[in-house]
């Protein structure tokens, strides 16, 4: 009879999901205890979570085999496996317990390809760790608690400051692409993630297109080249600025693996008789997309990989529209270029904070 898996807390799925360290305890046959810090990666079914850690090509002392954890997992696949947040502001203090069983899953045999998808999809430095021929460690939850400071288990916790400053600050915009292909997953969440900004009476305004297939990037590039070349042409630059301008843009949409279209979604937003409020609840919207379109991006850093926002979009919304055959009630905004950087961006220096606050009183 198959053990099922345990029902577990969203908040706690979350918090597992987006730390980026755990400890790993094992115990041998005679019950003496190890605990190691790991990298991990959660993999998520209809069945529910696996955790799982790889054996990868960091420097070690011994081979793999000969591994404390591999051994004891072998000799007791009981383990456990925690998540933690300290901070001096107590009151943020958290951590997330998992108790389960460990097995090796070996290279060809499920669900080791999704294991080492998801830990390269969120640890760029794994991308070029030889991890396809290794075994990784799944931990099959069968109880899990967790606490926060001043709360009961399964309340929700606010991610660190220091984890979200360093996502805030390490997002950067990328416009040139490698090919190889991103996960969905990543894209999933990423526009999941767009969904919880905010935006004006709940209304959601916008809905988002995805653009994989070559074929339909490149028709995409194609309807869009004329009126690029247009208003090129309007700034009054030289032919061959021109042409290069428009090859770097065309190029970009042809190798970015996966292309977003941010669309302002208005259908649903309140209805009002006068000529100025509608308006700004079209501001509203408007301000609304932007915030989704900014989760979206800090949700694909922090993924691994990198996007690039094109406003392009907003001056041929309907060539856009007609080339990937959009409903008329969406209006494209942006077109966001998703994948692994080619190369690393030049940084625009950022205002000082003492120039960005102009009041405080």
């Amino acid at each position: 009879m198959t053990e099922s898996k345990p029902a577990v807390d969203p908040a706690d799925l979350a918090f597992i999901r987006e730390r980026r360290v755990g400890h790993l305890a094992t115990a041998d046959e005679d019950g003496a205890p190890s605990v190691v810090p790991v990298c991990y990666a959660l993999i998520e079914d209809v069945g529910g979570a696996t955790i799982v850690t790889p054996l990868d090509a960091k420097p070690k002392t011994v081979d793999w085999r000969s591994l404390r954890r591999v051994r004891n997992i072998a000799a007791r696949p009981k383990v456990s496996f925690v998540v933690d947040d300290y901070v001096e502001d107590w009151s943020r203090l958290a951590w997330v317990l998992v108790r389960g069983r460990a097995r090796l899953v070996e290279p060809a045999t499920p669900p080791h390809a999704d294991a080492v998808a998801a830990l390269r999809a969120k640890y760029p430095q794994y991308r070029a760790m030889p991890l396809d021929d290794l075994p990784v460690i799944a931990i099959e939850p069968r109880a899990i608690r967790s606490w926060r400071f001043g709360g009961a288990a399964g309340a929700s916790a606010r991610p660190g400051g220091p984890e979200l400053a360093a996502l805030v600050r390490g997002r950067r915009s990328v416009r040139a692409f490698r090919a190889d292909p991103v996960p969905r997953p990543i894209v999933e969440r990423a526009i999941e993630a767009a969904g919880w900004a905010p935006s004006p009476h709940g209304r959601q305004p916008w809905r988002f297109a995805v653009v994989e297939a070559p074929e339909r990037r490149a028709a995409l590039a194609g309807a869009m080249a004329a009126t690029w070349r247009e208003q090129l042409n309007l700034d009054g630059q030289d032919a061959a600025i021109v042409q290069h301008r428009l090859n770097q843009s065309r190029e970009r949409l042809h190798t970015a693996p996966v292309l977003i279209v941010p669309c302002l979604y208005l259908s649903d937003l309140d209805r009002y008789p006068d000529a100025g409020r509608q308006a700004a609840e079209e501001i509203m919207a408007i301000q609304s997309l932007g915030a989704a379109v900014q989760n979206l991006l800090l949700s694909l850093y922090a993924g691994g990989v990198d996007g690039g926002w094109m406003c392009a979009p907003l001056f041929c919304p309907e060539v856009v529209r007609d080339a990937l055959g959009l409903a008329p009630e969406l209006i494209p905004h942006a077109l966001i270029a998703v994948g692994y950087a080619a190369r690393d961006p030049v940084r625009r220096p950022r205002l000082p904070l003492e120039q960005l606050i102009v009041s405080w009183e």
